[in-house]
């Protein structure tokens, strides 16, 4: 007879029997389970490493991984980062007992649990793996869905990651078309839209959109500016800058309406129309705009649906930033004490904190922390929170400068908000204005000023810019130079006015006592009469506005002016009072097209002038015999007065002679002589970079050639313009430096290489680097067979819109009766083009071959082929050409190509970017 309740107690035995029997069970399987675990993970990693191998594969065919593929990559990434903190466990409870005799049994039990657990999970993984199509990648569309933007991550900082977190939500939210993010200039905005940008570019976060378009708009609002950086993100700037811009806004908007487009408009300090840029609205789904600003009254205007505020960070916020930034601080509990109060007084501006952070960085002493923090702290502000919250820690990093490049820093305020400054063209400006020791050589000094730009660099005072060898200022750092240059009592006072007309400077005020003056971009048509009391003014930049004449009298009362930039104005005529000014060292007039009088003896007087620039100015120099008796303008005899002169760039339209002999030449480090005896009618230059010494010829090439023929024998550079020339041969023999060779529209026949090889078989062009061809209709062949083993040192060739061009590198043998390219047999030197990298072909219609010949390639990186449409065959097999990165060119032109084997297609498909 059973006791009652005896089948509930005996249920409960039997449940609590089994559940330790299954604890026990899988107590004792702890080895097994953790080992399956391990095996799983294995083929899981290597599964995941064979996408990967083959994703980078594609990626070099411009395809991009499947959504699946891109889903699963995250999830193992995740599971492979839990397996590694789980494998550490494991190791320590293989090795762990208790009371040092019996194993650890609850921590083998929750491991054993856990690897069972997990080895479903990775399972799950692997089944999912094995459904995946046979192609894991497809081709990228034109263009890029996203771009990755460079910047810091924020993923380690707790707050900035909240916020990150609240936009990602923000942006997949459907019903949200417009974000504002505003803050206080330096707290992060920019940061954070681009850590956003950076997560969908590496698939760490869903990317939705087509398309995301970052545009930098900056305080002086520039449609145009923004209209074209919107199109050369969507490939058709080009065309874009063809057409009229009152058509820009609508060719906009019929090429973002195809799209489900991200706009992030990053720094706006004014409503922006939206209609006027061509950016469609209204109810297109998926697509949005975010805009970063420091105005909340910005985000109303532009109507956002939803604001985000980006606050300052907290004190321990600040310390995380501040630490990453400054380093391992020394084992001295004093310094640790006092760089907690340093990073406070950033008052949580990330920007302040990482410059002064890396101000602080490797310092030892405890004396230099606490003249830091007593520095911080008894700057007195002048304006309201700003100056107390951004300037006066930012100020300090000033402060800390050598007292050698404070005023180079400062120097670099004058220049516009967003401006990429060329770094030769800031060395010359401080080497005039004795920032950098006037007595050093002029190599000595351009060195001593690429010296002291990347200290800027370094102290995080200035970033690169946009192009090579350029800097520019953040914008808040920019702000505090003006701030402090404004007040300055040691000659750095500045009075800095861009885009600003005359009224409201008069408004603004000008004190007599200023040093250095800027007027960019503004909207000045007369110079403002002030200026004639500003005595101390040594530097004057008025480029970029309207202005149409010079006052008779106004450069009387500014003799201590160093710098004087003029360009990109409409001035007709220079007073011959210009040439008062006796300590001038630069004279920028390049870009004045208007430009038709210099007075006598204006240039002349100017005796301590370093660099003159007058490139692509309207004005043309003449010697005294080809200037009419009543023209009384300035001439090329004038320049043997200027003894200083190390920089020079104009043009001359004196046909016969040139004043300047050899040894006046050499002593220019850079020049460029435009020979020219009529202004070009349009703007035809290409140049790339700035050249060291440059040669341009316009018109008669042989007549201009003789006259040259001092500059050409040193020349490094040249180039010959719009002209008839039956042998560049003839003219190739005076230039025996030559590194870059550039043509450009030149009507001759075909025939325009004879005399290019020298007796014995030496080239003209021993150090020729580069070769650039453009509208030369008449060349068959851009380089003839005579000069194939000649040109050791070239390194790239450019050549487009050669209509009758059918081959690059000539054949052996040409037809006489047709003119006509005959095939040969013979095999050039495999050692031809030695240095060879970057091959671009660009509209060239009857192009049939690249070369006939046997060519190595052993330097050959880049090849670019468009509107080549009869080139069916590249000079290409698996035995050469093996350094090619990159091929570039229509995908129908590379799909039609004629192959030697399936290999050779195979192997250079990889490297191929082509667009429809």
């Amino acid at each position: 007879m059973a006791f009652p309740g005896e089948s509930v107690v005996v249920e409960v035995a039997k449940c609590t029997c089994n559940c330790i029997c299954t604890m026990i069970t899988t107590f004792f399987k702890f080895q097994a389970n953790t080992d399956s675990l391990r095996e799983k993970m294995e083929e899981l990693s290597d599964s995941k490493k064979n996408i990967e191998d083959d994703l980078e594969e594609a990626g070099k065919q411009g395809k991009v991984a499947i959504r699946p593929v891109k889903e699963w990559l995250p999830k193992v990434n995740k599971m492979e980062g839990e397996w590694n903190s789980m494998d550490k466990k494991i190791d320590k409870a293989s090795q762990e007992h208790f009371c040092g005799c019996f194993p650890n049994c609850y921590s083998r039990y929750k491991l054993s649990k856990s690897s069972m657990e997990k080895f479903q999970k990775v399972k799950e993984l692997i089944d999912t793996r094995a459904n995946f199509p046979e192609e894991l990648a497809i081709p990228n569309p034109q263009p890029e869905s996203v771009q990755e933007m460079p910047g810091p991550s924020i993923v380690d900082q707790k707050a900035a990651s909240e916020l990150l977190d609240r936009l990602k939500k923000l942006v997949l939210n459907d019903d949200i078309r417009k974000i504002g993010i505003w803050g206080m200039g330096g707290v992060g905005k920019t940061t954070l839209v681009s850590n956003l940008n950076n997560m969908m570019a590496d698939g760490s976060l869903a990317n939705p959109f087509d398309i995301i378009i970052l545009v930098t708009v900056s305080s002086i609002l520039d449609l145009p500016g923004i209209q074209l950086q919107i199109a050369e993100r969507l490939k058709f700037k080009e065309e874009l800058e063809k057409k009229s811009k009152e058509s820009w806004a609508a060719l906009l908007l019929q090429g973002l309406k195809k799209k489900k487009f991200l706009l992030i408009l990053d720094d706006v300090w004014e409503k922006i129309d939206l209609d006027k840029v061509g950016i469609p609205q209204g109810d297109l789904l998926g697509c949005k705009i975010i805009l970063t600003t420091r105005s909340f009254d910005v985000c109303s205007q532009m109507e956002t649906d939803e604001p985000i505020k980006v606050n300052t960070l907290s004190d321990e916020a600040s310390w995380e930033l501040f630490t990453k930034h400054v380093g391992e601080l020394p084992d001295v509990e004093e310094i640790k004490s006092l760089a907690r109060e340093v990073a406070k007084e950033c008052k949580g501006l990330p920007l302040a904190i990482k410059v002064v952070g890396c101000s602080m960085r490797g310092k030892e002493r405890v004396e230099l922390w606490k003249d830091a923090l007593g520095g911080l702290r008894k700057s007195a502000p002048t304006i309201k929170h700003v100056e107390k919250e951004v300037f006066l820690p930012l100020k300090w990093s000033y402060d800390s400068l050598g007292k050698n490049i404070q005023p180079c820093f400062l120097y670099c305020s004058l220049f516009p908000e967003d401006f990429s400054i060329k770094e030769d063209l800031l060395i010359q400006y401080w080497r005039a204005e004795g920032l950098i020791d006037e007595s050093m050589k002029i190599e000595e000094s351009s060195n001593r000023g690429v010296a002291l730009i990347e200290e800027l660099k370094h102290s995080c005072m200035l970033e690169p810019g946009q192009g090579k060898g350029t800097v520019k200022m953040h914008d808040i750092v920019r702000d505090v130079a003006i701030w402090i240059s404004s007040s300055s009592e040691d000659g750095n006072k500045f009075f800095v006015q861009s885009n600003m007309n005359w009224s409201k400077i008069r408004e603004e005020g000008m004190h007599k006592s200023i040093n250095r003056a800027s007027f960019v971009g503004g909207e000045l048509n007369e110079i403002p009469e002030l200026l004639e009391t500003c005595s101390n003014l040594s530097t004057l930049f008025l480029q970029k506005n309207p202005l149409n004449k010079i006052p008779k009298d106004i450069f009387l009362g500014l003799k201590a002016l160093r710098v004087l930039n003029l360009s990109d104005t409409k001035i007709k005529s220079l007073p011959k009072e210009v040439g008062e000014l006796n300590n001038l060292r630069v004279l920028n007039l390049s870009e004045m097209r208007e430009l038709e009088r210099i007075e006598a003896q204006t240039i002349s007087r100017l005796s301590s002038l370093e660099v003159l620039d007058m490139y692509r100015s309207l004005y043309g120099w003449k010697v005294k015999g080809d200037v009419d008796e009543d023209e009384e303008s300035v001439t090329l005899e004038e320049l043997l007065h200027l003894e200083c002169l190390y920089y020079l760039r104009i043009r001359v339209s004196s046909t016969d002679y040139f004043p300047l002999d050899s040894t006046r030449l050499k002593r220019l480090k850079s020049f460029h002589f435009h020979m020219a005896p009529i202004q070009p009618k349009e703007r035809t230059n290409w140049l790339r970079k700035d050249h060291e010494r440059v040669v341009e010829l316009t018109g008669d090439v042989e007549r201009l050639a003789k006259c040259a023929e001092g500059m050409l024998n040193i020349a490094t550079c040249l180039r010959i313009n719009d002209c008839s020339v039956n042998k560049i041969g003839e003219v190739a023999k005076s230039v025996p430096n030559l590194k870059e060779l550039f043509l450009f529209q030149i009507k001759g026949s075909d025939n325009i290489w004879e005399g290019m090889v020298k007796s014995g078989g030496r080239s003209c062009f021993p150090k020729l680097q580069e070769i650039r061809v453009i509208g030369c209709h008449g060349l068959k062949s851009l380089i003839p067979h005579d000069l194939l083993e000649q040109l050791h040192n070239l390194e790239e060739i450019y050549v487009r819109n050669c209509s009758n061009m059918k081959e690059i590198f000539g054949a052996k043998v040409v037809d006489e009766n047709t003119s006509e390219i005959v095939a040969t047999c013979s095999v050039v030197d495999s050692n031809a083009f030695p240095k060879l990298r970057n091959l671009q072909l660009r509209e060239l219609p009857e192009l049939r071959y690249i070369c006939r010949e046997a060519f190595s390639w052993p330097s050959l990186e880049i090849v670019q082929v468009w509107g080549c449409p009869n080139l069916q065959r590249l000079p290409f097999s698996t035995g050469n050409a093996k350094k090619i990165q990159e091929i570039k060119g229509r995908e129908e032109w590379w799909n039609e190509l004629e192959w030697e084997d399936e290999e050779t297609k195979l192997n250079l498909q990889k490297h191929f970017k082509g667009r429809k």
